[in-house]
């Protein structure tokens, strides 16, 4: 019987036992865990509170459990940043902005996750004039796989801080973190449905018809559920009169329609019937708490980033291949957009980007559904999100990605050992020295 320690990610879906799990407080600890670890030939993975849902944290050697490794260290209100350490939680960071008057310009809808994990994968929020979250960010350290602690800006060692943005760990263990900031600011969310196939036709316009936009489809619908939002002077809504709009409230019956459908799957387009068009609503609130919401139910997510004028085929696609499937996940699919980024592992690297997220409960029968999903993406020069599930590998990756080299360049000379090195990276990334020169 293993002694080991056990981990698994927040969904379950991915689970390792490592020879040693750490839980550092400081940047001396993180450091010296490398050293260790490198010494006697073990791999070092850094994980926080699990939000991905593949193997990218798992490892066999030593697990850092950065997750109290947090705290904001500074706010420079002049420079209009802000510097955290690298498990500190996005909500716990946003609470701490606004009671301070400040707040991220941007967010994604899981607020759980933590700053480093965040960056790590490419997370991002909605809105074509914002790229994801990586671009907030204007300084990063990391502890490098000899022990040794790099500082990186756009004009302190620029190459190695354009890479790191986005490194799924394999550049080392990011420690801290500077944002960029701006005023805290209220958001009015304007909600409305309307045909899926109008919706389609003047996508592009759409996606840059208010300042963070998003849609919510579900593959036996033809109409989609519409998101806006917009800077507003307007005071909160009372709590109380939104209610229904929830995004919490709508977590739990999807988990509740897909227990359902486990038995019945069938049931499942009944459960969540909807109407062609709706009345448009509207509430205001702290934009932090309209950005990202509790997600009480675990399930199992893929995203695709894709070129912004392929997102109209690619639901078009997944309209014909999900239905002719006939097994319907309880979940919408989720459409967003985003500015280009230059970090050279971001999905969104180099171009305006449109992401579509499928949800399914964590069951067998529901899994089949992202693999009838995902070939019709791929075929449309989809990119997927490092953190979720998907098959892709370094081969299907490589050209996908202009800057492929460049980082695999800076990943060899900061870590020609593979200390960070795991499985999962070697399906995406290949081997540490992949593509360099004999």
């Amino acid at each position: 019987m293993s002694n080991r320690p056990t981990w698994r990610t927040w969904s379950g879906t991915a689970r390792c036992a490592p020879a040693t799990l750490l839980a550092p407080t400081r940047e001396e600890e993180i450091a010296a865990a490398v050293r260790t670890a490198a010494k006697i030939g073990r791999t070092v993975r850094p994980v926080g509170t699990g939000h991905s849902f593949n193997q990218l944290a798992c490892t066999d050697g030593t697990l850092l459990d950065l997750t109290r490794f947090r705290g904001v260290t500074g706010v420079d209100r002049a420079a209009g940043t802000v510097t955290v350490r690298a498990g500190t939680s996005l909500h716990m960071l946003s609470s701490a902005l606004d009671r301070a008057g400040l707040a991220l310009g941007n967010l994604g809808t899981i607020a759980a996750q933590t700053v480093a994990g965040a960056l790590a994968t490419g997370n991002h929020g909605t809105g074509l004039t914002h790229p994801p979250f990586s671009g907030q960010v204007t300084r990063l350290r990391l502890v490098t796989a000899d022990g040794s602690v790099r500082e990186c800006d756009t004009r302190e060692d620029p190459e190695l801080f354009r890479c790191a943005r986005t490194s799924l760990g394999a550049l080392g263990v990011i420690t801290e973190v500077t944002l960029r900031v701006v005023q805290r600011f209220n958001l009015r969310a304007v909600l409305g449905r309307e045909p899926l196939d109008g919706l389609l036709e003047r996508f592009e316009e759409w996606a840059g018809s208010a300042e963070h936009v998003s849609f919510s489809w579900l593959p036996w619908a033809d109409s989609a559920a519409t998101r806006a939002l917009d800077r507003t002077a307007a005071p909160p809504t009372p709590r109380a009169a939104r209610y229904r709009y929830d995004s919490t409230l709508a977590e739990v019956r999807c988990g509740l329609s897909g227990l359902a459908g486990r038995l019945r799957p069938g049931i499942v387009p009944r459960l969540g019937r909807t109407p062609a068009t709706g009345e448009r609503v509207s509430y205001v609130d702290t934009a932090h708490r309209v950005f990202a919401f509790p997600q009480p139910i675990k399930f199992l997510a893929m995203e695709h980033a894709l070129p912004l004028e392929n997102i109209p085929a690619a639901l078009t696609g997944l309209r014909g291949a999900l239905r002719r499937f006939g097994h319907y996940s309880p979940y919408s699919v989720l459409v967003r957009v985003g500015a280009p980024d230059d970090s050279p592992l971001s999905p969104a690297y180099g171009r305006r980007t449109g992401y579509v997220n499928l949800c399914v409960p964590r069951t067998a029968g529901y899994i089949e559904i992202l693999r009838v999903a995902e070939p019709v993406l791929r075929d449309l020069d989809a990119r997927p999100h490092w953190g979720k599930a998907h098959t892709a590998t370094a081969e299907i990756l490589r050209p996908r990605y202009p800057e492929w080299e460049n980082f695999a360049r800076v990943r060899a000379a900061l870590d020609p050992d593979g200390v960070f090195a795991n499985d999962y990276l070697g399906r995406v990334l290949g081997p540490v020295h992949a593509g360099q020169p004999a």
